[in-house]
């Protein structure tokens, strides 16, 4: 049985506008990971607009979820060539979605590794 082990995550969002402007975010957070070998699961807090949000990515070889539990709280399923259903629920009530994945990639190294999401919400 594997054990969680404290990871310093760093997360790169790049976003596409419809002109096709990029826009990158980067952020650091330190967390937990915890990997048996067949699923990879990473924990972590972040800070947004004040909002204090618990994050968590659970990720296999060709599929990832991600639970974001706070003010605002989500689960979205990442399936490459599939498009499923999410769901952002705020406290203004619940607003339906679809996350259509391009892919899911998990490389795995001795102290570290990659979780690349290709993704269209």
């Amino acid at each position: 049985m594997s054990e969680k082990k404290k990871a310093r995550l760093r997360v790169v969002s790049l976003m596409y506008d419809p002109d096709g402007d990029r826009n990158e975010i980067k952020n650091a957070h330190v967390g937990t990971c915890l990997d048996d070998g067949n699923e990879v699961v990473l924990e972590y807090e972040e800070m947004q607009d004040g909002e204090r949000a618990r994050i968590t990515l659970k990720a296999a070889q060709g599929r990832a979820e991600m639970l974001r539990k706070g003010l605002t709280s989500a689960r979205l399923t990442f399936v490459p060539g599939e498009k499923t259903s999410s769901a952002y629920v705020t406290m203004y009530g619940e607003i339906p979605g679809m996350v259509d994945t391009r892919n899911v990639l998990l490389s795995r190294e001795e102290n570290g590794g990659d979780l690349l999401l290709g993704y269209d919400v």
